[in-house]
């Protein structure tokens, strides 16, 4: 193969560039439009890869707009789904801007400019957090599932560092060994008990705390559990508390938590990857007198309630990256040259992986064209639209066709609730057949494409809660009309399914 001019390079990636704008921002000007899908019904795509010569500009334009044809509408402020939302429109221009550097994070010289950014961004946050100003710092992950990995890895090797060497079966092999041992809430993400997995804890050794009926971890029964560990000979080392269920988006109470860690030396982590911004930005005394200063690690995700685009996810942590240096590191010469008159230390090797973007660029120039009050103005948004929400489905007069029922109040930007059919009576309690209900409602809202939207169950102390919708808000574009709307549509879509087979909700029904 010849080599290009680079001239002619500029030229070709000028060329695309120009009808990129084009393509995207009518993109965007469609997906935003009331009548757009979110949910496109997707027709046969030709998904085949030439064997020889590519198509070229002549096709790809044509593919590109297949594609975004074909995508889920994350712009549509009826995309209510999941704990994202759209990106900004900086943040699109972020995103290219990454791609077009294609620097590698893991070693100073290979991307100074992305260090000296994530070093700064990391700070930045940190300081947001109350940690030590001059020693904390953070790292960007490929999402908070590794983030959290990350900051249990740390804490299993400072507990234990003999596993960096010998790994288990050689800490065995010596004796004296005990079960190390991990604590989280019974509504934590999943991530943590995967984290287990991957460090060689196994989920029998991930000790799920019970909840109080809002949803947040019960400090008095972590205490008695770790406890109860320490008298059977276990090694408790590690308690994740959650700043945002992704549930209920509720908040373990951290001062009564670290207090507990504080007893019996363990790790404190929390997991923010929802709320953390809350914490980090909020003037609301609920989310901003939250002590995550009290924490050893966080994990926080911008790519969800601050509109980075996926992914961007940073491990905040306290005493710095040192910890990390340590028990991770392998200092590879091949690859962290020490003694290098660099500005930074290398930071890949305080990472289990090796390549890393520099996704923190992404955020630092978000925070620099928006300015720090716009994130602010973004969750204080989230939060009252929440509670506007959960006041629209409380009072929402019941009709013929059913009522509407609160399934908790909001902890922070999450609303679950139910349509009850009249079918299924007025009880006082939640009944099962209201989440066979939800289920039926949501799977058809969701393949009629215009709303989508998400349901789920939750356990608290006085039993499981049958189905809820379950609907986080993040977009700064969802409006109160919006989500009036998205309530007429589930009842138009009780009233089609009841037309269908006037029989469809009833409990008893085989």
């Amino acid at each position: 193969m010849e080599s290009t001019p680079s001239g002619k390079v500029a030229d070709e990636l000028e060329e695309l560039m120009l009808e990129a704008s084009r393509v995207f921002s009518d993109y965007v000007r469609s997906s935003r439009d009331t009548k757009a899908p979110v949910i496109p019904r997707i027709d046969e795509l030709d998904l085949t890869i030439p064997e020889k010569d590519g198509i070229g500009t002549a096709g790809i334009w044509d593919d590109i707009q297949t594609i975004c044809g074909a995508a889920t509408n994350t712009w549509s402020e009826r995309f209510l789904y999941k704990l994202y939302a759209s990106p900004t429109p900086i943040g699109v221009v972020g995103e290219a801007l990454v791609g077009l550097l294609n620097n590698n994070a893991h070693v100073f010289q290979a991307s100074p400019i992305g260090a000296l950014i994530e070093d700064r961004v990391g700070r930045q946050l940190a300081e947001l957090a109350r940690f030590p100003v001059g020693t904390a710092a953070g790292l960007t992950f490929p999402g908070g599932s590794y983030s959290n990995m990350h900051a249990l890895m740390v804490a299993r090797n400072r507990r234990f560092p003999e596993l960096k060497r010998s790994g288990f079966t050689g800490a065995m092999a010596r004796g004296e060994w005990r079960r190390p041992m991990i604590f989280t809430s019974a509504h934590a993400h999943y991530s943590i008990e995967k984290a287990a997995v991957a460090a060689g804890i196994g989920l029998d050794n991930v000790v799920s705390v019970p909840t109080d009926a809002d949803g947040q971890m019960d400090s008095h029964a972590l205490r008695m559990l770790v406890e109860r560990a320490l008298a059977d000979g276990g090694a408790p080392f590690f308690v994740n508390a959650t700043a945002g269920t992704t549930v209920l988006g509720a908040f373990d109470p951290i001062d009564e938590i670290a207090a507990v860690c504080a007893d019996h030396g363990l790790w404190l982590h929390v997991d923010g990857s929802w709320g953390g911004p809350l914490a980090l930005f909020s003037s609301d005394d609920r989310f901003g007198g939250y002590r995550i200063d009290r924490a050893d690690s966080l994990t926080v995700n911008p790519h969800k309630l601050m509109g980075v685009p996926l992914q961007c996810s940073f491990l905040l942590m306290r005493d710095g990256l040192a910890p990390m240096r340590e028990a991770l590191g392998l200092g590879a010469s091949y690859l962290f040259h020490g003694g290098s008159p660099n500005v930074l230390d290398d930071v890949g090797d305080a990472t289990m992986g090796c390549g890393r973007r520099p996704d923190a660029i992404k955020l630092w120039l978000a925070w620099r064209y928006y300015g720090t009050e716009y994130f602010r103005r973004r969750v204080a948004n989230a939060r009252r639209l929440a509670l506007d929400f959960a006041d629209m489905v409380s009072t929402r007069p019941p009709t013929a066709l059913g009522h509407w029922r609160l399934a908790a109040a909001p902890q922070s930007t999450c609303v679950c609730f139910w349509f009850v059919p009249s079918q299924l009576g007025a009880h006082p309690t939640p009944q099962p057949s209201w989440g066979d209900a939800t289920r039926l409602l949501c799977t058809r809202l969701n393949y009629l494409g215009h709303v989508l939207v998400d349901y789920a169950t939750v356990d608290l102390p006085a039993g499981s809660l049958p189905t809820f919708f379950r609907l986080p808000l993040n977009s700064p574009h969802v409006t109160k009309e919006t989500l009036a709307s998205v309530l007429c549509a589930i009842e138009q879509t009780a009233k089609a399914l009841l037309d269908e087979d006037p029989r469809c909700f009833d409990a008893d029904k085989s």
